[in-house]
């Protein structure tokens, strides 16, 4: 059974047999997720979330990351899940299109808190979490992508596996404990339509049904030990094709999945960063100026434009999600960060009559290299007359494009330093990249109040 395969993998893996590039990305992508969670935790949907959580209450297990607050084990999974995912800067996995530390690094940091875990500890669960989550993405994409937000559903197994290690299930429990994961598995794409806050609910959600499945299977309450394969399972209930293999293919053995991480630059969906880092390039290079564009064509694949073929956003969070308007906001501002996504650029009068002259193509051979790669090719032509083009396959942040360690460290800094002070932030950038010595215990914790 592809549960009990998945359930020895959680309870073999131990640190000391992680090669050290498996435990440096586990760290980065903690780092990244960090930094996430801060920015988010200034937003709107947070605040609003936050309101219940107070009001709700709990026992003080482990830390609200945006406001510093101790609450219960299962609501601090929700809110930093929650909040970790706003700002649309936390990180991806291409095969599986799956944001896996919204869902994992909240389970995971939360249970390890509850329970005094080392960081060797919570290091081991980041890693099986990613696993978990990954390979079930892969096996349902990209079908299931269509309907189902993989961060929500697939992220509940990652959940599950992250906070059952941690808890020290035996494999029984593992296994029920991915039965129930997987039987509260959601995230529905119809919130695209109204540009709507549920995004955000479904990392955080993912985050606390796992951790929520892992207690109760701790306690003997069973589940389903065929969730994945069975007839009226996961896979077939969520995909109309899918790949079983693909789950327990190569597993336990390096590389691991968190190593195949890519990193967000732009704070929008991933799907529009390869566009935007061409229209940047070409802007650069030739000294392109919004007003001297007189038309954009971006070819790419299908997915993205399932995702993202929004003319008329009419929020800022809606933009986030609308390609034509990201390339224009790329070519008039020169990036797009937290600070260009604004009510300000949303009303800019160029920007939208930029947005309505960008082409938005399905490309055969690009939707053939789909999911595998995320490419898109820009031409811009100008009022002159000239066009420029470009195209790329993996945009900035992808293994094969990476973002070096000190640009993830500049970006956390970034995010992180408003809320949370410069101090706090440098300290915590420490405390996560030396997370396998002795500094998370009972008493101590990178995420602790200061």
């Amino acid at each position: 059974m592809i549960s009990c395969r998945l359930a020895d993998f959680i309870c073999e893996t131990d640190f000391d047999d992680l090669p050290e590039s498996t435990v440096h990305m586990a760290k980065l992508a903690f780092l990244d997720w960090l930094g996430s969670t801060a920015a988010g935790g200034r937003q709107a949907p947070f605040q609003k979330a936050l309101a219940v959580l107070r009001e709700q209450g709990g026992a003080p297990q482990a830390t609200l990351l945006p406001v510093w607050e101790k609450t219960s084990c299962l609501n601090a999974a929700l809110g930093n899940g929650l909040a970790s995912h706003i700002v649309e800067l936390d990180d991806v996995h291409r095969t599986a299109i799956i944001h896996a530390g919204a869902a994992v690094m909240p389970a995971a940091l939360a249970v390890a808190e509850m329970t005094g875990a080392s960081g060797r500890q919570l290091l081991e669960a980041i890693v099986v979490g990613y696993e978990v989550a990954i390979r079930v993405g892969e096996a349902v994409t990209p079908s299931h992508y269509y309907f189902w937000h993989t961060t929500g559903t697939c992220g509940t197994f990652g959940a599950a596996a992250a906070a059952g290690k941690l808890l020290g299930l035996t494999r029984e429990q593992l296994v029920w404990a991915l039965g129930n994961a997987g039987t509260q598995a959601a995230g529905l794409w119809e919130f695209l339509a109204d540009g709507a806050m549920s995004k955000h609910l479904h990392p955080g959600k993912a985050a606390q049904n796992g951790v929520l499945a892992a207690l109760l299977a701790r306690e003997g309450f069973t589940g389903a030990t065929r969730i994945l394969e069975g007839d009226r399972g996961f896979c077939r209930a969520t995909a109309t094709q899918f790949d079983l293999a693909v789950i327990t293919a190569g597993l336990g053995r390096p590389p691991y999945k968190v190593e195949e991480n890519s990193f967000k630059i732009h704070a929008s969906c991933r799907h529009t960063h390869p566009a935007v880092d061409i229209t940047l390039d070409l802007a650069a290079r030739n000294a392109i100026a919004a007003a001297e564009a007189a038309a954009i064509t971006v070819r790419t694949y299908g997915t993205a434009l399932n995702i993202t073929a929004n003319y008329r956003p009419d929020s800022v969070y809606a933009a986030k999600f609308s390609l034509p308007f990201c390339v224009a906001l790329a070519l008039k501002r020169g990036s797009c960060g937290v600070a260009d996504f604004t009510p300000e650029a949303l009303a800019d009068a160029e920007i939208r009559a930029l947005t309505a002259r960008v082409k938005l193509e399905r490309d055969s051979e690009l939707e053939a290299l789909h999911p595998a790669r995320w490419p898109a090719a820009v031409e811009i032509t100008t009022v002159q007359g000239k066009t420029y083009k470009g195209r790329t396959d993996f945009p900035k942040g992808d293994p094969e494009n990476p973002a070096t360690d000190e640009e993830l460290l500049d970006k956390f800094y970034n995010l992180a330093s408003g809320p949370w002070g410069e101090q706090r932030a440098r300290t915590l950038a420490k405390a996560v990249l030396n997370l396998e010595r002795p500094l998370v215990n009972h008493k101590t914790s990178p995420c602790q109040p200061q």
